[in-house]
């Protein structure tokens, strides 16, 4: 089955970055929020998206006007009836998501893949109690979402090979660098690696090893300098495993493994700091400061795009986009 329209449930952050990433590979788009801000809001982000990609050299000025036209705003779900694969990308509850997989399978074809963008859901929980639990399959995108290689596709006990198939099409069509995760572990690979990491930094802070600054410091000097080219098994190739093990036979015992919310996270929670978008996080930030590391992390993730591209291309060949998957 040709993939030609793609349905986008849920425009929060990064629903709408899938719904650019899907307009920029040229793909016809089918948008929807229940709120009204976000559906006013989604095609002033998906427009940015594509002056970005434009300045970057991937499309031309007039490209990026076409596929522009592309991206279809409704106001309800009945609009989704004649997609071909749908996205859903709401809030992060089992029972939101169920109210809407309830409404989506009276909609859709029995042949409609639904793929949930959750980051730590399992994907088998999801399919249970579904009318068609073969077409569900978990796919979690990264943000900036048009920049980004990655994405994880999750087969849940129920996923049929047609279902991920058809996922994996459709993110390489989108220039991403699929992770297929075998088994349907809450977190998949990348959260489980990264809460580890802030599990133990949180531990180091509240500790007094260190303060926030410093951690920081240590993480962007060392592993942000290896991690584009190299994951965490490549890493050891090059640096000698003998000595990793040596270390783990001491250092492993002294890790964090509380599976507690770690006090320093609950004191950002009690005063609701949710970071750059209010101005209190971690760190403290004015308007100035906070539009200024945003714009910084744009910039940075768009050159990392570009040295991934050149020394660790995808299939052999780079993965920016062509101007002919977009006619």
């Amino acid at each position: 089955m040709p993939l030609e329209t793609i349905g986008v449930v849920g425009l929060g952050l990064l629903g709408r970055g899938i719904a650019a990433t899907l307009v920029a590979n040229g793909f016809r788009t089918v948008a929807y929020d229940h709120s009204l801000d976000a559906r006013d809001n989604v095609r002033s982000h998906v427009r940015d998206a594509l002056g970005e990609i434009v300045a970057h050299g991937w499309i031309t000025p007039h490209q990026a006007d076409e596929n522009l036209r592309l991206l279809r705003v409704v106001d309800h779900l009945d609009a989704f009836s004649t997609c071909d694969f749908v996205i859903e990308s709401i809030v992060e509850d089992m029972d939101h998501k169920a109210a809407l997989f309830d409404e989506l399978e009276c909609l859709l074809p029995p042949e409609t893949v639904i793929g949930t963008n959750t980051s730590a859901l399992p994907i088998t929980l999801i399919q249970r109690g579904r009318i068609h639990p073969g077409r569900f399959v978990g796919m979690h995108w990264g943000e900036p979402c048009h920049i980004s290689r990655f994405q994880e596709l999750v087969r849940g006990e129920q996923t049929t090979d047609a279902t991920l198939s058809l996922a994996k099409e459709l993110s390489t069509a989108c220039g991403k660098e699929p992770s297929l995760v075998q088994k349907d572990v809450r977190g998949f690979i990348a959260n489980r690696l990264m809460y580890a990491m802030l599990r133990e930094a949180l531990h180091l802070l509240e500790t007094g090893v260190a303060d926030v600054e410093t951690i920081d410091r240590s993480f962007r000097n060392d592993m942000g300098f290896w991690a584009t080219i190299a994951g965490p098994f490549r890493w050891m190739d090059l640096t000698g495993i003998p000595a990793y093990a040596t270390v783990m036979k001491d250092l492993f015992p002294q890790l964090a493994n509380t599976t507690q919310l770690p006090e320093a996270m609950q004191r950002m929670l009690d005063s609701n700091s949710n970071g750059v978008s209010n101005l209190k996080g971690f760190y403290e930030y004015d308007d100035e400061s906070a539009e200024q590391w945003v714009k910084r992390w744009t910039q940075f993730t768009w050159q990392i795009r570009e040295l991934a591209d050149q020394h660790v291309p995808v299939n052999g060949h780079s993965s920016t986009l062509t101007a002919e998957a977009l006619l």
